[in-house]
């Protein structure tokens, strides 16, 4: 509800809003890339998920269960550990620390061979894990730092621009995936978050 004599305001004009508060700080910038960029290449590496157990392990349902059980654990035991550490006092050299090392166990699944189901589960479990390392503190330090008028503008901005990207990244992964597999997602999508 607007306050007290301020006229209320459009979506749109809220977004420009939110972009231009995110393009004078450079290093909100950079997490909005690093967001989309992220987006593009997992959301559809998880979406492949039941043709790299089908495809690629020759498994079937129960194989399915277990590699989604395995990243939702993962998550789990993130959180659960994050909130005993509390992370590195650089939140962002938390975040960035586990960017790498999830990008890393993201590589297991897409480099595994078909024989080693079980390795790809685990390189998912371990991936889960950091990715609660990376996006507690990234979040906590936005939250932190971004100023509250402005905090649901821009987490709308940087969460809208980001589920832009997955229709777009599964429109390239697809194709792909046909002509490669889809464990090539999982390793390009582990190359790239390291990277980043």
């Amino acid at each position: 509800r607007p306050d007290a004599g301020q006229p209320p305001t459009s979506v749109l004009q809220d977004m420009l809003a939110g972009l231009q508060y995110v393009r004078a700080w450079p290093g909100l910038v950079a997490v909005l890339v690093i967001s989309m960029i992220s987006n593009f290449l997992l959301g559809p590496a998880f979406t492949l998920l039941p043709l790299l157990v089908i495809r690629h392990f020759g498994g079937g349902a129960i194989e399915l269960g277990w590699m989604e059980a395995a990243w939702a654990v993962g998550l789990l035991l993130g959180g659960a550990v994050l909130s005993v550490w509390g992370g590195f006092r650089n939140r962002i050299l938390t975040a960035l620390s586990a960017l790498v090392a999830m990008g890393a166990a993201l590589l297991v699944p897409g480099l595994a061979p078909p024989t080693m189901f079980w390795l790809a589960a685990g390189g998912l479990l371990v991936a889960g894990a950091l990715n609660a390392l990376c996006n507690g503190p990234l979040f906590a330090m936005m939250q932190s730092v971004v100023a509250p008028e402005m905090q649901g503008r821009v987490f709308t901005l940087i969460g809208s621009a980001s589920m832009l990207m997955l229709p777009l990244g599964l429109g390239v992964a697809g194709p792909l995936s046909d002509v490669f597999g889809p464990h090539i997602w999982f390793a390009i999508g582990g190359v790239v978050c390291m990277l980043m």
